[in-house]
């Protein structure tokens, strides 16, 4: 297969280039380069067509001995001299059939088959079964009628909706219409309440109405709500007692445990105090975001300070006849010499070193110095790249009197920049102020609201 494949490949080729056109389109050559600069883009572009075409061919042979198989292995189809009627409330069944006739012909048919319709025995027996199904769905969390704690789900319909439910509460001061218990719970007895339904089930228009009776508790307490309703009884009781004493005293024991009360403390304080908890952690975040842009604009102020003096030795060394290749693997050479004895790394030329590394794992020059300018992200380097491009298509003639006018544009450029530095050093000595008034209100202020 991967023979044939590279047979219709090569084929491909020859009709191109029969035609005018190149074996293989520029803009594929071109993008195999950025994504494998080690390999020759054309052999590697017809093994890859070649595997493709490999890739095809198997799924079209695997399409084609699945169809085969499945014609060998399908059965005709059986007659079919009856179809299945819906059960009722599912609405009609609409089947896609054909009818062969003598002749050995056949025509497609929609044959609609309507719902089963009950007899009165049979919805008889039907709304048993409804009026069974729903007693057992509406109760929901309870276990029983006979024990209802909480709501009520009243289903609207039953038995796949074949059967409509209504519901209707005939005891409305203890149950809605919804199945929700509307009676507090402090006043519904120990011993329950009564409730009592109204459920009326129908069936196009036929209706069987029943009575559905459920007994209503309270809802069970843990012991400590049992325990604070006793002992609030029971300090209601010696308020009763002792009206016109001007204390109320509170009980030391109760149900054979001893009780010691404390006043709860106001949760405004609380809440005051954390929101300065609350405000360190947003100032936090805000101030990592602040850094990282920070980060981000000291990079552009270093790199646009540094564009001067790089663009002026660059022009200096052109002008000394070397070439922009060998210009800029010294510059670069020498900044690793300086980091070595311990300088400080520069953006720029850091840059400049990854762009060499590039052109000696065999980047283009001119594909280099784009991609310089735009990994720099600044107008400045990014005309820079293109100076240096251009260079390459056109010869150095005049390339040293163009770099040494953006040199002195550079430097009319640095000094605008520091000028507006200035500025911002000034503006950002208010920032520190602030920060000082914000502590010395949090010193005056949580001493002043703790001690309210």
């Amino acid at each position: 297969m991967g023979k044939i494949s590279l047979f219709i490949v090569d084929r491909y080729r020859l009709l191109r280039k029969s035609c005018g056109k190149p074996a293989v389109p520029a803009k594929r050559i071109r993008r195999c380069r950025q994504l494998h600069p080690a390999s020759d883009p054309e052999r590697y572009l017809r093994e890859q067509d070649g595997r493709q075409i490999s890739q095809i061919g198997l799924l079209i042979m695997a399409g084609f001995l699945l169809y085969v198989g499945a014609a060998m292995i399908k059965k005709p189809p059986e007659p079919v001299y009856d179809l299945t009627r819906p059960e009722g409330g599912k609405g009609p069944a609409v089947y896609q059939m054909e009818v062969q006739d003598g002749r050995g012909v056949r025509l497609p048919v929609e044959i609609t088959v309507e719902e089963t319709v009950y007899t009165e025995q049979e919805m008889e027996r039907k709304f048993k079964e409804a009026y069974e199904e729903v007693c057992e769905t509406m109760l929901g969390e309870n276990d029983s009628l006979e024990q209802i704690k909480t709501a009520l789900t009243l289903p609207e319909k039953a038995l796949n909706g074949l059967i409509e439910a209504d519901w209707t509460s005939e005891t409305r001061e203890l149950l809605d219409d919804w199945g929700q218990i509307v009676r507090p719970q402090d006043e519904i007895p120990e011993s329950g309440e009564e409730g009592k339904y109204r459920l009326a089930l129908s069936y196009g228009e036929l209706v069987s109405e029943y009575d559905v009776f459920l007994m209503v508790y309270p809802m069970e307490k843990t012991e400590e709500e049992k325990f604070l309703e006793g002992l609030k009884a029971e300090i209601r009781q010696k308020m009763e007692a002792a009206r016109s004493d001007e204390n109320v005293e509170l009980p030391i024991a109760y149900g054979g445990e001893t009780l010691e009360w404390y006043t709860q403390e106001s949760g405004e304080k609380r809440y005051i105090v954390m929101f300065f908890p609350a405000a360190a952690v947003i100032l936090l975040i805000l101030g990592k975001k602040q850094r990282q842009k920070e980060k981000l604009r000291a990079r552009e102020r270093e790199m646009l300070l540094d564009y001067p003096e790089l663009v002026s030795k660059f022009t200096v060394l052109v002008q000394a006849g070397m070439t922009a290749r060998n210009v800029w693997e010294r510059m670069v050479r020498e900044y690793e010499g300086k980091t070595e004895k311990g300088q400080k790394p520069r953006y720029a030329y850091e840059e400049m070193r990854i762009t060499w590394n590039q052109m000696k794992n065999g980047v283009y020059e001119s594909a280099a110095y784009e991609e310089f300018g735009r990994r720099c992200g600044l107008h400045s380097y990014l005309k820079f790249g293109a100076l240096l491009e251009q260079n390459l298509r056109q010869g150095t003639v005049g390339l040293a009197a163009r770099l040494k006018k953006e040199a002195e544009e550079a430097f009319e450029d640095r000094k605008n920049v520091a000028r507006r530095l200035g500025e911002e050093a000034e503006t950002k000595m208010m920032l520190p102020m602030f920060m000082m008034l914000f502590v010395v209100l949090t010193v005056i202020m949580v001493p002043a609201f703790l001690s309210f």
